[in-house]
């Protein structure tokens, strides 16, 4: 693996993850938490330093293993992009579904999905 790829990550991984924080707050974070029945306590408890840090480790671990799909499938980019979108977002409906989420939820939380392959994908286009 080149320098590259690992900077694709690196990246994709601080910029989806700022992204997920601006999108769970700011810009949806008041609907995703009356969707989801959180009162501001229980929001509290969710968002402490090491839930972060830990979904932090997740979001990189997660980069890594979206840039080497895009650097190992033998596909132009798009089609990468929208296999992967189509399996993540699916699977996503599908868990959402059966755990009772409302179609806000579904949206709020498959829209930062989108938000991530595509901070992703942009991420392997500028270092790869």
């Amino acid at each position: 693996m080149t320098a590259g790829f690992y900077y694709a990550a690196i990246a994709g991984t601080i910029l989806s993850f700022l992204a997920g924080c601006l999108w769970y707050t700011l810009l949806t974070g008041k609907i995703w938490q009356q969707e989801m029945g959180f009162s501001d306590a229980r929001i509290k408890e969710i968002f402490t330093p090491g839930r972060m840090f830990l979904a932090f480790v997740t979001e990189w671990i997660a980069a890594f293993c979206t840039i080497g799909l895009f650097h190992n499938l033998p596909v132009a980019l798009i089609y990468k992009v929208l296999m992967i979108l189509g399996v993540l977002i699916f699977q996503g409906i599908k868990l959402s579904i059966f755990d009772g989420k409302s179609f806000k939820t579904i949206l709020i939380n498959e829209g930062y999905r989108i938000i991530s392959i595509l901070i992703l994908a942009a991420t392997y286009s500028i270092f790869m």
